[in-house]
């Protein structure tokens, strides 16, 4: 007698699925995605080349070794830019070679089965966009300040931002500038620093010093994903800038008597 096993029945993509935690992942983070067969498969000469949904660019995840195996599994790390509410994989294929089982019979259809996608069992959150500053202003009238007067300079950014320690803003106020410290904001997209003008400080046009005046000082900025945001300022008169946007005097300047006439 004679024992034949007929296999006719080429192996399918089940289901796309993950060992990580659902939750919110930032620039740098890494994501498992693992593809289950219907049956144990080989790749032979060739990878497995899986596509995620993550906006204007989508990234890849490639495998390159699978054997004998109902699954198999690679890494995406988020890089920036991604984005995406609820990761999903848009398709899966072959570079090259063949996928197939222990009777040679090659897989032909990478299709996903509907409700069997990764967004289907998994919640990934993808923020790969870095916050940025909008613009620097005031919630101060245009005018003249002079020392004691308190003037309130807010940084706005793209998307709202969480604070830790006291970040600071250095103004250009003379001979001796003004290093202000972060005041409020912190879960919004608009910080505010709180600078009290005093005496020696002068401005016609009050600005911060450079691009990089606004410095963590051990603090940090970050999105709600953990990304730190990117604290590049527009050029001071420019741009968005505290001068561009604003025009508030500063004068600190005492007025003394230099001379009496006549002397007698």
């Amino acid at each position: 007698s004679e024992a034949f096993v007929v296999d006719g029945i080429a192996p399918t993509i089940s289901s796309v699925t993950s060992t990580t935690d659902d939750g919110t992942f930032k620039i740098g983070d890494e994501i498992n995605v693992t593809v289950n067969f219907s049956e144990a498969v080989t790749l032979s000469d060739g990878n497995l080349v899986v596509t995620l949904e993550t906006g204007d660019t989508d990234q890849t995840v490639t495998i390159s070794s699978i054997s004998s195996a109902t699954s198999a599994s690679g890494t995406y790390t988020v890089q920036s830019g991604d984005a995406s509410s609820d990761l999903t994989v848009s398709t899966i294929a072959l570079s090259a070679g063949t996928l197939s089982d222990a009777a040679s019979n090659n897989m032909s259809s990478f299709s996903i089965p509907s409700g069997s996608n990764l967004a289907d069992s998994e919640a990934f959150v993808v923020d790969g966009v870095v916050p940025t500053v909008s613009s620097v202003s005031s919630s101060n009238d245009d005018g003249s300040y002079k020392i004691g007067n308190v003037i309130t300079v807010t940084v706005t950014f793209s998307e709202a931002v969480t604070v830790t320690g006291t970040p600071q803003l250095t103004l250009e106020t003379g001979d001796t500038d003004a290093v202000v410290d972060y005041s409020s904001g912190s879960g919004s997209v608009t910080l505010t620093f709180s600078y009290t003008v005093a005496s020696g400080h002068i401005s016609s046009d009050l600005d911060y010093t450079s691009t990089s005046a606004l410095a963590l000082n051990s603090g940090t900025i970050k999105d709600a994903a953990g990304n730190d945001a990117t604290l590049t300022l527009s050029e001071p008169g420019g741009g968005t800038s505290l001068g561009s946007n604003k025009d508030i005097v500063v004068d600190g300047v005492v007025p003394t008597l230099s001379s009496l006439s006549p002397a007698d």
